[in-house]
This record gives C-alpha cells, sequence and structure tokens, in this order.
C-alpha cells in the first residue's frame, strides 16, 4: 500500500510538473507574439494631416510683406521638424504650417521692384536690407513666425513658417506683427 502511495505521488508530481512547464512555454510563448507583432497604424497618418485646397500650399508674398512681388510659382516645399519636437518626421506635412519653401519668379525683378522694397523697408521695421539681400521677418497674428529671404538679381525666394509652438518666446521684439492697415 506503501508503494501504491508513493507511486501515486510520484505520478502526480510529474503531472503536475508537465503540466507547469507546459503552462510556463505557452506563457513565454504568448508573450513574445505579442512583443513581436507589428499590426501598424490602426487609421492611417494622412487622416491626421491638416487639409489644404487641393493639396497646395498657398503662399502669398505679398500678403506677408504687403509688397507686390513679380510672379513666382513654388519649386519645392519642405516640412520642418526641429529636433526639440518629439513628433514623428513622417507625420509632419507642410500643410502642419511649419515649413521651408523656395518659390522661383518667373523673371528676375527690376529696378522699380527693389525700390518699392526699400520704401516698405523706410515704414516697415520688419525688413533688413543688405547690399545684395534682402530679408522679412515677422510674426503673424496666431504668434507665428514668417522669414523671407532672396537676394538682389536672383530668382530664387525662400520663405519659412514657424507655428506659434515652435518659436521661441525670447524672440527680439522686432517681430511685432504688422498692423493692418484700414482702407
Amino acid at each position: 500500500m506503501e508503494k501504491k502511495r508513493n507511486l501515486s505521488k510520484i505520478i502526480t508530481t510529474i503531472i503536475l510538473c508537465i503540466i507547469l512547464v507546459t503552462a510556463m512555454i505557452a506563457s513565454c510563448h504568448h508573450s513574445r507574439a505579442i512583443e513581436g507583432t507589428d499590426n501598424g497604424d490602426t487609421v492611417a497618418a494622412s487622416e491626421f494631416e491638416p487639409q489644404t485646397e487641393s493639396g497646395k500650399l498657398d503662399i502669398s508674398l505679398q500678403r506677408i510683406t504687403a509688397v507686390r512681388f513679380p510672379k513666382y510659382k513654388l519649386s519645392k516645399a519642405t516640412p520642418f521638424v526641429p529636433d526639440s519636437v518629439s513628433l514623428a518626421a513622417d507625420e509632419e506635412t507642410v500643410a502642419s504650417g511649419n515649413y521651408t519653401a523656395v518659390l522661383l519668379l518667373d523673371t528676375i525683378p527690376g529696378k522699380h521692384f527693389y525700390e518699392a522694397v526699400g520704401l516698405a523697408a523706410q515704414h516697415d521695421t520688419c525688413w533688413n536690407i543688405g547690399r545684395n539681400s534682402y530679408t522679412y521677418e515677422r510674426r503673424d497674428k496666431t504668434g507665428g513666425l514668417y522669414k523671407v529671404a532672396f537676394d538682389r538679381d536672383a530668382r530664387q525666394i525662400v520663405v519659412t513658417h514657424l507655428n506659434r509652438e515652435l518659436v521661441r518666446p525670447d524672440s527680439p521684439q522686432k517681430h511685432k506683427e504688422r498692423p493692418e492697415k484700414h482702407s
């Protein structure tokens, strides 16, 4: 009888050990499968992109600087994603408002254009005119920052815009919003 009890204890212990080992293996296998699976996004990133009219970036230099520019077209627009912002670069688009764009003038501007810019600079402190370079920096109504830069006798204009969240609050005061003209 004692042999039967010992034998049944041994068999019960073996069966219990087999069940525990099987449960541990199944548990480890299950957790590894969860960690290793990549289901991707449940909603496409494009669903979160801000919408622009017909998918194009609209840049009005006259609205930004109050100076009438010769005809131009958008050559290239790149989203601006600073290192300090924890956004995925592939989710950022120019439509979000943080961008650098290169505009190409149809022709090299004439003397009258540069005279108009010089006249505007006398009344608008956002202009910074060097020997052959022109820079315009100002804040927009929402606290974002526009920067327009171009060189004399060149066709390329670089426009950068940063939303309020990316503009440092200690920016110089000269970047105030341009007062609206009342007609």
